[in-house]
């Protein structure tokens, strides 16, 4: 159903727009094909007749014969510019726009008085004993030998078709082609604003989800990556919005997405496609100014687009900001926020918003689990696949490089030597971790190859930077985690390197997506290790790819090897500049909040407290469920785990025995003994073979009671002889202990603790000043058994 304030407009009129007066008089003039080609050939035809009429002052014996030589000159120079206006047709904007959201990073580094990694790298590159020569005699050779990674024809690609019918509405009718835009019933500025971004033909989940999206319908949309998803929904919410009440300022269209990049990119193609209309639309992300998101907000924009923990932290702790009259949420790359790490967050901003909206959500693995659709309140959702969500790009050709079990530590070789000579520009390398990838910036800087990072340890400044940088060109390699595998767009990708395998098919295929977009040409090559095949072949089977084996140079490999291990001073050099500036900044920043406190404190203390919806024990809660979920998702076989995770498990449990190994004494005893209850507590569901009474006494005694009972009875023999007393007389109430087994552990150490006092008020009649040590003696080490 259509939210409220949208209506159907008149047929025969056109909305009200923001653009100037004379835009709409050479509108009505021309054609509406072709404004801006005409609009430029007008304003080169006045800049003639000045030029004309400049130098007609400056001839004076120019005659009639002359103007005509220069009428046909003109003509001819007429004809020139319009072969040069139609070239420009093609000419298409970039709908990248980071420079204008944050500070540059030369600014950063001068207000937090640091130096960037490339100063580091270029210093500790000038004090290597040998320098570097990149080109080498040694070539990567491709093998076209095709591996076992093969698709079988027993594959079930639709398994869960049939139980979701009742939930998604039928999509009968729903046509994927389109032959313009013009056909989709948009309106004029942004069938212009489609034009000056190249946009000729609708994709297939275009033509389908536009017209769909027009009246109001839920959308769960999934295509294959580079399809245009993202002016798939932005240009329906854009033509819903032309005709909304203006009167009225509110926010009305929420768009989340799960990274900040992504975010930027979506917020900058909005822009781009509302440029010739009144629609404002505004950025919330992490790591910019938040006292700058606060403003916008308050300003009501018509579009908001976020991430979002910073959305709800608006929501919460932000004067005059709500969602009271939202009426359209997207959700881009809607499979990575319903999974645990966002759900929560999710599952706030949908208790936040109106009941009565469309919901759309985008993604090119699209989530088949239909019960975390549901509570995101959908109403009867279409479903609209464009292809399968495990299709690849006919364009990509997929390889392997394969690392053996002995050989994994010479992987960064691998890599220099192929980036070197096969891939030497437009490579998106991914990395595992955040710190593998600082390190291969490093080790690329060092060897003189021009690479840009991108990870969580990076300002948002720097982020940013490294994306512009790279497309823009200025650096070959862009070295990234995760953080970039989805949705971002950069034109010109011919590499992508998976120098980390990933874990899962979703993974795979958002990584390989960043290149051979829209029809063109690109490469992804995975590095596979033995403990990694297994994944591998589990991830071709089903995306139905025939990755081919390529083969590196054995010689360039150790050349790169021996290079690295000259590298590895610098490296370390490097890294302590870093960790040192690091601690300097921390030391500047404490300071500088102790001075604010000071200076600031009844106005600190004045603010409001910030909330958030959930506790720190929630937190916790949350974090321990999605890595028990991780595991057992992980843990079905242990095979699926790489050498890598193998090492840090490995890695983790050494520093919990070195932990312990440094706890005190009665801390260590308490642990020992709580993990011998644990284990007897296994053993006892576990059933027990044979019969026989003293097996079932045994079952049901800890280790910790027995040995507790063992030192019991030696400490009551070495009491009676030193008090004289005969062994004879105590053995009856020794034989009588066994019986006592239902006796609980509290009486024990009552009637343990009123025997000690005895025996000592006995001693201390006597004279002996050794029998009163031995018995003191005996009070503590009862005292340490009874504090388990």
């Amino acid at each position: 159903m259509a939210p409220s304030f949208f209506f159907e407009p008149p047929s025969d009129e056109e909305p009200e727009l923001s653009y100037h007066e004379e835009d709409e008089e050479d509108e009505e003039e021309e054609e509406p094909e072709q404004p801006p080609h005409k609009q430029r050939k007008i304003r080169l035809e006045q800049e003639q007749e000045e030029e004309k009429a400049e130098a007609a002052a400056a001839e004076e014996d120019s005659g009639g014969d002359g103007e005509e030589e220069d009428g046909d000159e003109d003509e001819e120079e007429d004809e020139d510019e319009e072969e040069r206006v139609k070239p420009s047709k093609t000419k298409k904007q970039s709908p990248w726009d980071f420079a204008a959201f944050s500070e540059s990073v030369a600014e950063e580094h001068a207000r937090r008085r640091t130096t960037s990694i490339d100063d580091k790298i270029s210093r500790a590159r000038q004090q290597l004993a040998v320098p570097i020569n990149n080109a080498s005699d040694d070539e990567a050779s491709d093998a076209s030998d095709e591996e076992e990674y093969r698709h079988d024809d027993d594959d079930d690609e639709a398994t869960n078709v049939d139980e979701p019918k009742s939930f998604f509405a039928s999509s009968e009718g729903t046509s994927f082609h389109a032959n313009s835009f013009i056909e989709l019933n948009l309106s004029r500025p942004l069938l212009r604003a489609c034009e000056a971004l190249g946009y000729v033909k609708p994709t297939p989940i275009q033509a389908a989800c536009i017209p769909l999206a027009l009246s109001g319908r839920d959308i769960c949309g999934s295509a294959i990556t580079g399809s245009g998803k993202t002016a798939a929904f932005a240009l329906p919410t854009l033509e819903r919005l032309l005709f909304r009440p203006k009167r009225v300022q509110a926010i009305r269209v929420l768009i989340l997405t799960p990274t900040r990049e992504l975010a930027v990119q979506v917020h900058s193609m909005i822009e781009k496609l509302a440029q010739f209309t009144d629609i404002r639309c505004c950025l919330i992300v992490g790591g910019l100014s938040s006292k700058v998101q606060q403003a916008a907000l308050r300003t009501m924009p018509d579009i908001v687009v976020a991430t979002p923990g910073r959305m709800i932290d608006h929501l919460r702790n932000s004067m005059s900001v709500d969602l009271d009259d939202l009426a359209v949420m997207i959700l881009d790359e809607a499979d990575r926020l319903l999974e645990l790490g966002f759900s929560a967050e999710i599952q706030e901003l949908v208790r936040l918003c109106p009941k009565k909206r469309q919901t759309m959500l985008f993604s090119a693995t699209m989530t088949e689990e239909v019960d975390e659709l549901i509570k995101l309140s959908l109403s009867k959702p279409l479903r609209l696949s464009a292809d399968p969500s495990t299709k690849r790009p006919a364009t990509l050709t997929e390889e392997v490089i394969r690392i053996r079990r002995m050989r994994e530590g010479n992987d960064e070789a691998v890599l220099l030597a192929l980036c070197t000579k096969t891939f030497t520009s437009k490579v998106i390398v991914f990395s595992g971790t955040k710190q593998a990838a600082h390190r291969l910036k490093i080790l690329f800087g060092l060897a003189g190859l021009k690479a840009a990072e991108l990870h969580g340890n990076l300002t948002q400044a720097q982020r940013l930077d490294a994306l512009e940088q790279f497309r823009k060109q200025e650096v070959d390699f862009l070295i990234a985690t995760d953080v970039a595998a989805r949705g971002l767009d950069i034109v010109g990708v011919q590499t992508v390197i998976n120098f980390a395998c990933p874990r899962d098919l979703t993974s795979y295929v958002h990584r390989v997506g960043r290149t051979a977009r829209a029809g063109r040409k690109g490469y992804a090559v995975t590095f596979v290790t033995d403990n990694d095949r297994s994944l591998l072949k589990s991830i071709a089977k089903r995306v139905g790819s025939k990755l081919k084996s390529r083969i590196v140079a054995e010689q360039s490999i150790t050349k790169w090897g021996q290079i690295i291990e000259q590298m590895e001073d610098q490296v370390a050099e490097v890294l302590q500049e870093e960790r040192e500036e690091m601690a300097i900044r921390k030391a500047e920043m404490e300071v500088t909040k102790a001075e604010n406190m000071i200076e600031h404190k009844e106005e600190i203390f004045s603010r409001p407290k910030k909330t958030w919806f959930m506790t720190e024990k929630q937190k916790k809660l949350l974090e321990k469920a999605t890595k028990a979920t991780a595991e057992k998702e992980n843990g079905s076989g242990k095979g699926m785990i790489s050498a890598q995770q193998a090492e840090d498990l490995k890695m983790k449990a050494k520093r919990k025995r070195e932990h312990e190994r440094n706890l005190p004494r009665k801390l260590r005893r308490k642990l020992q003994a709580a993990r011998e209850m644990l284990e007897d507590e296994e053993d006892e569901v576990k059933p027990i073979r044979g019969s026989g009474k003293d097996k079932k006494e045994k079952a049901g005694l800890s280790l910790v009671d027995l040995g507790y009972r063992r030192a019991k009875a030696v400490k009551a023999v070495k009491r009676a002889k030193d008090s004289g007393k005969f062994v004879e007389k105590k053995a009856p109430n020794k034989s009588k202990r066994p019986s006592q087994r239902n006796q609980s552990r509290t009486e024990e150490m009552k009637d343990l603790f009123q025997t000690d006092m005895s025996d000592r008020k006995q001693l201390n009649k006597g004279s002996s000043s050794g029998l009163r040590k031995k018995a003191k003696s005996s009070f503590k080490s009862k005292s340490r058994y009874k504090r388990r």
